[in-house]
């Protein structure tokens, strides 16, 4: 007990006395500024006949933390802003439950360019001191007249226009296709060029889970863990959210205090705010005690519990999408109030570590601040790793945690790691063509892929590309029986050389030959032993013969001795080694304690031990 109390009070002492006064670097403010946008054309009635983007939405406002500036937007023919842009409080939270019963689908036409354009517009120069968010959630087209060539002109103002102003003014654009409909091709190239996320999602009841990621990404939360439904609230946190998803046959949720205090959804004691709606409950707590809490609820890997607080635990920028080969460099830090916290003494009493977890697989970093591989500068408070995508993924999950004695915090990343290029082999009326797919979210524009067969001579044919212009190419196929190959060079988003290469690729119903086999190595020759000979058959014995070998006895005692002898020595080596290495060992222990440890606490321990 006495060496926890010790251990728990250096920490809290080297926290205060261990900030360096530079501030912190990053290369994005650390609030946000984040503008919803929700479709709400008639052809929702089919994708999300329960409208439950009004639960995501509520979700997603209930998560925003204090210094966010947001507002909402609906849009189908007609823009409104539902909801104003203004600073996050309790206040503006009320407004989005009550405003978000509006969301309905009576609109016609999906008006994607003007909703883009009404929520931007004053937007401009780059951010300063919060980032910009766009979320857009659609279903559709772009559909703004029943002619398609209206349609055509406005995807392409889009492109051409809207895009180059929303990345001049640092806008990262978020996007969700809510249906299979939907004009993947634009969402997922507006998130790529943006550096934000794209996601498809299948069904409307899947939104909770994608708004909560997109919060994630564009709040940054600081959060700590919970594993077992049991989190620990430490001595710097000022409030805590708890966010915990429940099926329609769950068990009403509970939380339980350190001191045993129960809280439920009908029994909240000042400063307890408790929401519950569609599938989750939000539980706000001011000045939460100290200590370990729990909670009675299913145990779903999407529960979180996220803080306020003056220790934060602060990262570079994560990207959304990465290419396979591509690398990110990771930075971790930690800051006390807006101040780098570098104190060594402090700093060795943590443990910051960072985790990729990719389909059930774990992949730790090299995460340090020993000036080794990724990071710059040895013992600056600063630690770097390097990720590298390897296989595509697109649910790949960066962790990056800090764990000490008395306060844990973590943060994470969704990352899409894609393959440079794609492709797949149909058959069409004119005979079996190859599809290339070049994702443009993860691929700078004007690399280009080349296609080729071999043929029987040993070379190659090279094949004829036709192009779409957005990243998409056809390949007809010279010869439907032999095998096709793809490969692209050009350069990814992120500044990474690729040249990836497919194949080979055979058309449908086209086997592809067996691998030749080796021929089996033949087995040793035995040969037979030989006859027994009948005691007719045995010579008369000679002459005894003299071995050129000394016996046995002649060199097995002398082995013996020497083994021995020098087994005495090894053992004794061994021993003195120990004893001199543990002495030093104790004495360089003691001497950082007695460096660490204020006066009154050196001298109470000398005095002990006397």
């Amino acid at each position: 007990m006495r060496m926890a109390a010790t251990r728990c009070f250096m920490l809290l002492g080297l926290l205060i006395i261990g900030l360096s006064p530079a501030a912190l670097a990053s290369t994005s403010p650390e609030k946000s500024d984040v503008r919803v946008l929700i479709d709400i054309s008639g052809s929702m009635r089919q994708n999300d006949p329960d409208n439950l983007r009004r639960p995501a939405l509520r979700l997603l406002a209930g998560l925003l933390q204090p210094g966010t500036r947001a507002g909402v937007w609906t849009f189908a023919r007609w823009v409104n802003n539902l909801v104003p842009v203004a600073e996050v409080d309790a206040a503006w939270k009320q407004r989005v439950q009550s405003l978000s019963e509006q969301i309905k689908s009576p609109g016609q036409f999906t008006n994607i360019e003007d909703v883009l354009d009404k929520a931007s517009h004053n937007w401009t120069g780059k951010p300063t001191s919060h980032a910009r968010h766009l979320v857009l959630l659609t279903d559709g087209m772009v559909d703004i007249s029943k002619k398609s060539a209206e349609n055509a002109k406005s995807r392409s103002r889009i492109l051409e226009r809207l895009l180059p102003r929303l990345q001049a003014a640092g806008v990262r654009l978020h996007t969700i296709a809510l249906s299979a409909r939907a004009d993947h091709e634009l969402m997922q190239r507006l998130a790529g060029e943006t550096g934000g996320s794209y996601h498809q999602v299948g069904a409307a009841d899947q939104l909770q889970r994608v708004f909560l990621r997109m919060f994630e990404t564009v709040g940054r939360p600081d959060s700590v863990p919970l594993q077992d439904n049991k989190f620990v609230v430490d001595r710097s946190i000022n409030e805590a959210t708890v966010l915990v998803f429940s099926g329609p046959d769950s068990a009403p949720v509970e939380l339980y205090s350190p001191s045993g205090e129960t809280f439920t959804g009908s029994n909240l004691p000042a400063g307890v705010a408790w929401y519950s709606d569609q599938g989750y409950d939000l539980i706000t707590v001011s000045d939460p005690e100290k200590g370990e809490w729990r909670l009675r609820a299913d145990v779903d890997p999407d529960n979180r519990v996220m803080i306020v607080t003056d220790l934060k635990l602060r990262t570079s920028e994560v990207p959304s999408h990465m290419a396979i080969g591509d690398a990110a460099r990771i930075e971790a830090r930690l800051s006390n109030q807006g101040k780098l916290v570098a104190r060594q003494a402090f700093l060795r009493l943590l443990e910051l570590r960072a985790e990729v977890m990719t389909q059930g697989d774990r992949q730790v970093l090299d995460l340090n601040d020993a000036g080794e591989g990724e990071d710059e500068s040895a013992d600056d408070g600063r630690y770097a790793a390097r990720y590298q995508a390897s296989e595509a993924g697109d649910a790949v999950e960066l962790l990056v945690a800090v764990d000490s004695p008395t306060f844990m915090r973590e943060r994470r990343f969704r990352i899409a790691v894609q393959a440079p290029l794609r492709a797949q082999i149909e058959e069409t009326p004119d005979g079996p063509v190859m599809f290339l797919d070049m994702p443009i979210a993860v691929m700078q524009a004007g690399a280009a892929p080349t296609a080729w067969q071999p043929v029987a001579a040993g070379g190659q044919t090279p094949l004829r590309l036709q192009s779409d212009g957005e990243g998409r190419w056809q390949v007809p196929l010279d010869d439907p029986l032999s095998p096709a190959f793809a490969r692209l060079l050009g350069t990814s988003r992120l500044g990474t050389p690729v040249d990836y290469e497919i194949g080979p690729l055979y058309a449908p119903g086209v086997t592809a030959p067996e691998p030749a086999v080796e021929p089996p190595v033949p087995e040793p020759v035995v040969e037979s032993p030989p006859e027994p000979v009948s005691e007719e058959q045995v010579p008369e014995p000679g002459p005894p013969e003299v071995s050129e070998q000394p016996l046995e006895e002649d060199w097995l005692v002398p082995a013996i001795i020497f083994g021995a002898v020098n087994l005495v020595f090894l053992i004794g080596g061994a021993v003195w080694w120990f004893l001199r290495r543990r002495r030093a060992a104790r004495g360089g222990v003691t001497a950082v304690l007695d460096a660490m440890l204020p006066d009154d606490l050196t001298a109470a321990g000398q005095k002990e031990a006397a």
